[in-house]
């Protein structure tokens, strides 16, 4: 039997927030709440997310120069990139320069990427093979 990744847990300055951009912006459902902790889940893996309670911390960084990112499919790219581009979030794709913005009503196929609210970089794409060795159905 080999590992399998089954859980990411990330700490949320706001948990609200944070909980509407994967939720609603991205839909991510939600499968338990606790108190100050949101499970979500694909059916796969367990995405937890908690309240930060510790001491203020930097901001991600993000861009190319990104130290955390996370990937997601969605079923239709565009939807999802006008899901948050309504909700205030800025869609874009990386360039050498940094952030280059992307018209997501010119989006057939590919990807964009978006910063969740504490920073997170976040690679959308509506793509079955994105990522080699994830296996999606």
């Amino acid at each position: 039997m080999s590992t399998v990744l089954v859980h990411i847990g990330v700490r949320a300055t706001d948990l609200e927030k944070t909980i509407r951009f994967w939720r609603d912006g991205l839909g991510l459902p939600c499968v338990s709440t606790q108190e100050n902790c949101y499970d979500l889940s694909d059916g796969h893996h367990n995405f937890r997310v908690f309240q930060h309670n510790g001491p203020s911390r930097p901001d991600h960084v993000s861009g190319m120069l990104d130290y955390l990112h996370i990937g997601v499919r969605v079923p239709d790219l565009a939807a999802a990139g006008q899901r948050l581009l309504d909700m205030g979030y800025e869609i874009f794709s990386d360039g050498l320069d940094g952030k280059l913005p992307i018209d997501v009503q010119q989006i057939e196929e590919g990807a964009f990427k978006v910063e969740d609210p504490d920073g997170i970089t976040v690679d959308v794409t509506s793509s079955d093979d994105q990522w080699p060795g994830a296996v999606l159905k």
